[in-house]
C-alpha cells in the first residue's frame, strides 16, 4: 500500500473531507461490484459518487490507493467486531466460536463491503505483479494461530498442525462468502450455526 503523499494530511483535515473520502470509497464498492476489478475506473467510481475525477484524485493517488483503502476499511471494521466478540467470552472453544461467528456477522451485515474487498485482493496486483492477497504476512492468521495453540495448551483442543489449522478456518469463512455471492439470501446466521461445530469438532481432536 502506498504512503501518504504530502498532502494527504490536508486531505483528512476537516469532517467534509472525511465525510468526502468516505463517500468516494462507498462509490468505489459499488463499482467493483458491478463491473469488477478491471471495470471500476476512476471516471466509473466518479460517477457512481456524482463527482469529478479531479476530487477522487485530490483524496487518494490513483485508483490503485483509492481500492487498496476499501480492503483496508473493510478488514479494520471486521478486525475491530472480531475482537471485542473474542474478548467478550472465556474458554477457548468459546473464543474460537466467537471469532467464525463475528466475522460471519460482518459478512451478514456488510456482504457488499466483504465481497468487493474479496474482488480487489484477489484482483489487484503491485508493480511486480505478485497479488494483494499474497503480499500479506502471518499476521492474517495470527489471532487464529494464538486461540488454537492456547486451546491447545489447556487440553481445549487436541494435537493438529496449528497453521494448517489457522488456514483452513480462514479457508471455511471464505468459502461463507463464495455462497453468499451465489446466494443472495443466503442464510448466514443459520451457515454459522452449521460451520461453529464442525470446526469445533475438527479441532478438539478427542480433546477432553
Amino acid at each position: 500500500m502506498q504512503a501518504e503523499s504530502s498532502s494527504s494530511g490536508r486531505r483528512s483535515g476537516s469532517f467534509i473531507e472525511a465525510a468526502r473520502r468516505a463517500q468516494i470509497i462507498e462509490a468505489a464498492i459499488v463499482a467493483v461490484n458491478e463491473l469488477g476489478y478491471a471495470g471500476a475506473s476512476l471516471s466509473v467510481i466518479a460517477a457512481r459518487a456524482k463527482t469529478s475525477k479531479s476530487v477522487i484524485s485530490y483524496h487518494f493517488d490513483g485508483k490503485e490507493e483509492l481500492l487498496a483503502q476499501v480492503v483496508e476499511q473493510v478488514y479494520e471494521e471486521a478486525g475491530a467486531l472480531i475482537m471485542a466478540a473474542v474478548d467478550g467470552v472465556t474458554g477457548w472453544p468459546e473464543k474460537l466460536a466467537a471469532y467464525v461467528r463475528a466475522e460471519l456477522a460482518y459478512m451478514r451485515d456488510h456482504r457488499e463491503r466483504m465481497i468487493a474487498a474479496n474482488e480487489i485482493v484477489i484482483s489487484h496486483r503491485d508493480a511486480d505483479g505478485v497479488p494483494l492477497y499474497l503480499q500479506s504476512g502471518d499476521e492474517d492468521t495470527a489471532l487464529l494461530e494464538h486461540l488454537l495453540r492456547s486451546g491447545r495448551r489447556a487440553k481445549d483442543f487436541g494435537p493438529m498442525d496449528i497453521k494448517i489449522a489457522a488456514v483452513t478456518i480462514v479457508h471455511a469463512i471464505d468459502g461463507a462468502l463464495t455462497e453468499a455471492q451465489k446466494d443472495p439470501d443466503l442464510d448466514l446466521d443459520r451457515y454459522a450455526d452449521r460451520l461453529v461445530p464442525l470446526l469445533l469438532r475438527a479441532v478438539s481432536g478427542g480433546a477432553a
